[in-house]
């Protein structure tokens, strides 16, 4: 297994933390346009939502009240009437009498419940709406956040020029030593001086 540098990790780093940013941009910023309202039509869907509820609760209460005394609302005393009418009573007979104002009573009870819990659902809407706004803010805040540090990181790129695919190093720097064909190659004849004043030892 080959040893890695630190410098080496770093940019590895740097390249892994430009791509999750990239992409958790790309996730979060349709979700934050998707979640954010308008003030005043959230506002309207909360007050419409609290208005909702708190009249499914009255006429929940006003069911119960309605149940309590309907012996005393009229039309149905008739049924109070013909309950108790002798008459009538073993004519309709007794039991159907009772069923049918058992089912009365069942289906205001039914209403009730019913209400009520349309009451309980519009509660739900109203915090799940609260909670989705907040969501919704602290989505665009976190890709703001992200934004910045992109920014930042793009910098550092162009700064230093670095890419995805490999970073760009520059070139070495040439060495003072040069070895006697460099530098004959860059200072010609001239650099070593000329041949013909280099003295032959036979002549002396």
């Amino acid at each position: 297994m080959s040893l890695t540098t630190l410098k080496d990790d770093l940019l590895e780093e740097f390249r892994e933390e430009r791509i999750m940013i990239k992409e958790q941009i790309e996730l979060l910023d349709p979700l934050a346009t998707s979640l954010r309202k308008p003030a005043a039509q959230r506002l309207l869907s909360s007050g419409t939502l609290i208005i909702s509820e708190i009249s499914c609760y009255i006429v929940s209460l006003g069911g119960l009240a309605f149940m309590t005394f309907l012996h005393k609302i009229y039309p149905f005393t008739a049924l109070t009437d013909i309950y108790y009418d002798t008459q009538n009573r073993h004519r309709i007979g007794g039991a159907n009498l009772l069923y049918l104002v058992l089912a009365i009573y069942g289906l205001a009870l039914i209403g009730v419940v019913l209400m009520f819990i349309v009451g309980r659902m519009a509660r739900e809407i109203r915090l799940k709406n609260d909670i989705l706004h907040h969501a919704g803010k602290d989505i665009k805040t976190i890709v703001g956040q992200h934004l910045e540090r992109k920014a930042a990181l793009d910098t550092i790129e162009q700064r230093h020029m670095l890419g995805l695919s490999g970073v760009s190093m520059p070139a070495p720097k040439e060495s003072n030593v040069q070895t006697p064909t460099a530098a004959f190659r860059k200072n010609g004849l001239n650099g070593l001086g000329a041949v013909n004043d280099v003295r032959n030892p036979g002549f002396g």
